[in-house]
């Protein structure tokens, strides 16, 4: 695959796994960056490529990868958030 991924689920009940996918696409959106969403609720077979791309077998979303190369996880601060992983 190719290209910017964020990966998310439109299943949770975290509060805090939404306000992150929302805050990562927020700020994707405004900088107009194009990206594909792909919503491992959908397939078990999208967590588990999510998780063997960041490289640990209980990650959550959100996940950003380009390409084959993990980006990092979005970490979420109280003053806004950041990458925090393979680059910034």
């Amino acid at each position: 695959m190719s290209g910017l991924r964020v990966y998310s689920t439109s299943v949770t009940g975290s509060r805090e796994i939404k306000s992150q996918q929302s805050e990562v696409t927020r700020i994707l959106d405004g900088k107009r960056i194009q990206y594909q969403l792909v919503d491992i609720s959908q397939d078990n077979a999208l967590r588990d490529e999510m998780r063997a791309l960041a490289g640990n077998p209980k990650a959550t979303p959100p996940q950003i990868v380009n390409g084959d190369q993990y980006c990092g996880v979005w970490a979420w601060g109280g003053d806004g958030g950041s990458v925090v992983g393979g680059y910034q």
